[in-house]
């Protein structure tokens, strides 16, 4: 292809004319095009279909697509229409001026969250209204709308089409995307760069703007959720930068190294390593001979399952809540996530698979691994807790679970660990014991069991006491956790993912025949 025929598929958007883009060729190349040859090249273009034309083509994305190792995304619908007609704004927003603003914001509103530090404290680890968290959930839906938009509207800025945006659940997280895929037809790896940057900077102003208005709130809890979404904003930024899953971060370094799809290749290279370490065999290297390809592939690798663990930890405990179903559907989670591991160590498996002296390393190998992995399950030892709600009302201290929760057995004397809980975080409040085993029945304030309050919303629950020496010292609801010793990771896992489903399986089979 010709530098001048690629020049002319890059100018075009949808909206010059023929007239219009032999002119725009002038100005950018020097080289002088007719509008009857830029029509003909447009002819010969449609026909070998390299256009859209506003057409459903094999090229488009589809509405529903699976991202391994855990993402799944939805399209919803194309922005392009919309931002080409603000495109003249859109050009004033992304001027060298106005990006010194954004920094200005972004580092202002970080300098009052470190002087804010106690504040901001308080509003991560203590209940808040339910009012205010309904906001914050709204605003961080709506500015990561916007996020994935500024990447639109950059790209559309410097000529390009965003193809489509849409929702997906990334590592089992809600969030939006935005395809600018079609960024690799600018001319220039900081435009690249640019588009893939432009979102954070969107949520990094949206969160710092947040920051400075909470210097100026009427009420606590408006400052508190202020705080809350900023944190939120510039947490959400951060993780964005990180390269090794594709992310914002990702996609700026790939477009500064200039390699298309770095990460799957990258990935390959190091499969391909480890395959050669294990098994004496791979296939050639993608990349360029240089170790930092393979390193960086290799944390791309572990990566995604740090945060797999995290996105489990969340919530997994949130979901078997929800009864049998819950524990169904936690159980269900596991399984692929542990499938997602075996399909992982299959991948290097393949690198290797060639040679008849390779294939018996591997099978040995895998044999070894298999074996050892099952025997360091048996003798690997697992902190086993219980996390529960904290009431300390009139009645006195107590620890609280919801009617249905299975409850654990406890000694009298036992230490229980009290936390001040919030939408993000806790913080150790100090220790109680328990005064007796015998568990009862109260009403107990919404926020012994979740970090929100509700004026007048109570539930019965059930409560196990605890002594009231130093509980005077303590909020009036909470966390507690109580240690039960240490399980291997069979008996671990029986307990908290198979034991409630047969439970909950006990239950169904004897409510049915209850049933006339």
């Amino acid at each position: 292809m010709s530098a001048d025929i690629a020049a002319l598929l890059r100018s075009i958007d949808g909206v010059r004319t023929c007239q219009e883009l032999a002119g725009h060729l002038l100005r950018q190349t020097g080289r002088q095009w007719t509008p009857p040859a830029v029509a003909q090249a447009l002819e010969t273009f449609s026909a070998k279909r390299w256009l859209d034309e506003g057409r459903q083509q094999a090229g488009k994305p589809r509405r529903i697509r699976f991202v391994p190792p855990l993402t799944l995304q939805i399209g919803i619908f194309s922005p392009a229409p919309f931002l080409n007609r603000i495109k003249p704004a859109l050009d004033r927003l992304i001027a060298t001026r106005m990006v010194a603003i954004y920094i200005l914001i972004i580092c202002a509103g970080g300098v009052v969250l470190a002087a804010s530090s106690r504040d901001v404290w308080h509003a991560l680890t203590a209940p808040l209204p339910l009012s205010t968290y309904l906001a914050v959930v709204v605003a961080m839906m709506l500015s990561t709308m916007l996020h994935e938009m500024g990447h639109g509207a950059t790209l559309t800025a410097f000529g390009g089409k965003p193809r489509q945006i849409g929702f997906m659940l990334f590592y089992l997280t809600p969030a939006f995307f935005c395809d600018v895929s079609d960024g690799w037809r600018l001319d220039s790896k900081w435009k690249r760069v640019s588009v893939a940057l432009a979102g954070i900077v969107t949520q990094g102003v949206l969160a710092g703007t947040s920051s400075l208005l909470s210097l100026a709130a009427g009420t606590p809890d408006i400052k508190s959720g202020l705080l809350v979404y900023a944190v939120l904003g510039y947490t959400s930024g951060i993780i964005n930068l990180i390269p090794f899953v594709k992310l914002d971060g990702y996609l700026a370094l790939m477009s500064y190294v200039n390699i298309s799809h770095l990460r799957d290749k990258s990935l390959r290279d190091a499969r391909r390593m480890i395959s050669r370490g294990m098994f004496g065999h791979a296939t050639p290297f993608e990349l360029p001979p240089l170790r930092r390809f393979k390193v960086f592939g290799v944390l791309c690798m572990l990566f995604p399952a740090y945060l797999i663990i995290t996105a489990l930890s969340l919530w997994l405990d949130v979901i078997a809540k929800f009864g049998g179903w819950g524990a169904v559907i936690a159980l269900l989670v596991v399984t692929l996530v542990l499938g997602r591991v075996v399909a992982g160590y299959l991948n290097i498996v393949k690198e290797g698979w060639d040679r008849r002296r390779s294939k018996l390393r591997i099978l040995a190998v895998t044999a070894l691994l298999t074996a050892a992995t099952a025997v360091s399950a048996a003798y690997v030892q697992i902190p086993a807790t219980v996390e529960a709600g904290f009431v300390n009302d009139s009645t006195g201290p107590g620890i609280v679970f919801e009617q249905g929760d299975t409850v654990p057995a406890l000694r009298v004397g036992q230490a229980v660990e009290i936390y001040g809980s919030g939408l993000i975080g806790i913080r150790p409040l100090g220790t109680l014991r328990v005064e007796s085993g015998q568990a009862d029945t109260r009403w107990v304030p919404l926020d012994a069991i979740a970090p929100v309050t509700i004026d007048g919303a109570r539930l019965n629950a059930v409560v196990i006491p605890l002594e009231r020496q130093d509980a005077s010292l303590l909020p009036s609801s909470g966390t507690a956790r109580v240690h039960l010793g240490h399980k291997n990771a069979y008996q671990w896992f029986h307990d908290k993912y198979i034991q409630p489903v047969i439970a909950a399986a006990g239950v169904l089979e004897g409510a049915t025949a209850d049933q006339p």
